[in-house]
């Protein structure tokens, strides 16, 4: 019994000292690391140290190796394989195909001959609305002709008792063009029939055939012209306002021409509008 006490007695005097000998043996054992779970920026770290890897010999985010550079002894394929063997020239550098998105080349329309000038070529001029091909190397080329079809609809006074008629127009169309984009100008001559009669006093004719050289500005469609001629034997002016369409070598327009007639017997000077149609063919 006393032996029981006495090392009861043994164990609690020294039960402080067998703690510390525990805690001396134990606990260094949990600090066995050398750095914490994250690590500090000058030492490795577990998740996010100087190199991640996952395994295998593939994938690393070693981001201090040295790539090899162009030419190095030291090479190897990248993640998605060697690129550089597989790329081909682009089509687009080597290409000495001039043709563009629409199937046009740069030939197509027009070709520079030895002086510098353009001529047609076979891709524009095989359209069938378009003679241009046939007149080339004749007095024809360059020209345009037109036909118009027109009866006075607006008189002044001097011409309300006049009764008019539906009339007719051949216009020569000259080989001098200027385009100053958008305007292009061109230069006509107009052989017209014009018909009056008056019907009230009785008596009075004012009827033959008109001649008239005038030039003509054309900007996207639309036509204003002028000129002056005579109106035989009168001299007279005119001045056009209209809008045109064209197809290859096929001419519309339509619009109104103001026409002025500086003798007329009895009355003299007297003007008079009409509506016009026209249509024709433009060789250049």
């Amino acid at each position: 019994m006393n032996i029981i006490n006495s090392g009861t007695s043994f164990l609690q005097q020294h039960l402080l000292g067998v703690l510390v000998v525990i805690v001396l043996l134990f606990v260094p054992a949990l600090f066995a690391q050398e750095a914490d779970l994250f690590g500090d920026s000058s030492a490795d770290s577990l998740l996010f140290g100087d190199e991640f890897d996952l395994g295998g010999d593939d994938i690393s985010f070693d981001f201090d190796v040295e790539t090899p550079t162009e030419g190095s002894a030291e090479t190897g394929d990248d993640f998605f394989g060697d690129l550089d063997a597989e790329d081909e020239a682009d089509p687009a550098e080597d290409s000495t195909d001039t043709t563009d998105d629409w199937g046009f080349g740069d030939d197509d329309l027009f070709a520079a001959d030895s002086l510098g000038d353009s001529t047609l070529t076979e891709a524009y001029t095989d359209h069938p609305l378009d003679f241009r091909k046939s007149v080339q190397g004749t007095f024809m080329e360059g020209t345009g002709v037109h036909v118009s079809f027109y009866s006075p609809q607006i008189v002044n006074e001097k011409l309300d008792t006049w009764y008019s008629h539906l009339d007719y127009s051949l216009s020569i169309e000259l080989p001098w063009h200027y385009q100053m984009d958008p305007l292009e100008l061109s230069f006509l001559v107009d052989i017209s029939s014009f018909n009056f009669e008056n019907s009230f006093p009785a008596g009075g004719q004012f009827n033959g055939v008109s001649f008239m050289p005038y030039a003509k500005a054309e900007v996207m469609g639309l036509e204003v012209e002028a000129g002056a001629g005579f109106f035989f034997p009168s001299f007279g002016l005119m001045a056009g306002l209209g809008y045109s369409v064209q197809m290859h070598s096929i001419y519309i327009s339509t619009g109104y021409r103001w026409n002025w007639a500086a003798n007329i017997d009895p009355i003299g000077a007297a003007w008079w509008l009409e509506p016009r149609f026209t249509m024709g063919i433009r060789l250049w």
